[in-house]
C-alpha cells in the first residue's frame, strides 16, 4: 500500500522480522502476489495483504491463486477509484495533469470497478465497507475463516495535501 505505507508502518507494530513485508520505492503490483508468496512460506501466520485499488489490478489474478490453493489470506483493497500515488507524484512534480488538474488515466470510475465481483469470479469470497469502524471486525472474520478472502474498504480519493 503504497500512498498509505507511512501510516501503516505507525500504526500496526511489528513484532517480529516477518511481521510487516513491503517493498522499497514504488513499484505498483507487488501486494497481492507477495502475500501469496509469504502465506506459502509462512503458512501458519496469518497474512493480511493492504493493497490498492490500483495496484490490485496489475495483479488481481492473485486472487485465483489463492482460491485454488485455499490460501487463508485476507486481501484489503484500500479503494480510492484511482491511482492516487501517481497523481501525488504528478502534482509533487507540477507536471501537466497537475497544473490543469486532469489526470487523464487515472481514475478507476466510468466505469468503477466491483472487486466484490471479480473477486467472487476468481473463487474468493468478498465484502466491502466504507466504514472504518467495521474493518477491525471483518478482518478477525476473514482470518478466523481460515479462507481467502477479500475485503473492498472505500476511501477518499483526494490526494493533494
Amino acid at each position: 500500500s503504497i500512498s498509505s505505507h507511512p501510516g501503516l508502518r505507525e500504526l500496526l507494530p511489528c513484532r517480529d522480522a516477518q511481521a510487516f513485508l513491503g517493498l522499497r520505492g514504488g513499484g505498483i503490483g507487488w501486494g497481492l502476489p507477495a502475500a501469496v508468496g509469504a502465506k506459502i512460506a509462512l503458512p501458519h501466520r496469518p497474512v493480511v495483504a493492504l493493497v490498492g485499488d490500483g495496484s490490485a489490478l496489475y495483479t488481481i489474478q492473485a486472487l485465483w491463486t489463492a482460491a485454488r490453493e485455499a490460501l487463508g489470506i485476507v486481501f484489503v483493497i484500500v479503494n480510492n477509484k484511482g491511482y492516487r500515488i501517481l497523481k501525488q507524484r504528478i502534482f509533487a512534480m507540477g507536471g501537466y495533469s497537475a497544473r490543469n488538474e486532469r489526470y487523464i488515466g487515472l481514475d478507476l470510475d466510468q466505469p468503477d470497478v466491483d472487486f466484490c465481483a471479480l473477486s467472487e469470479s476468481f473463487g474468493v469470497q468478498a465484502a466491502r465497507t466504507a466504514d472504518p469502524d467495521n474493518l477491525v471486525s471483518m478482518i478477525r472474520e476473514a482470518v478466523a475463516s481460515g479462507q481467502p478472502r477479500l475485503i473492498d474498504v472505500v476511501v477518499d480519493g483526494s490526494f493533494k495535501e
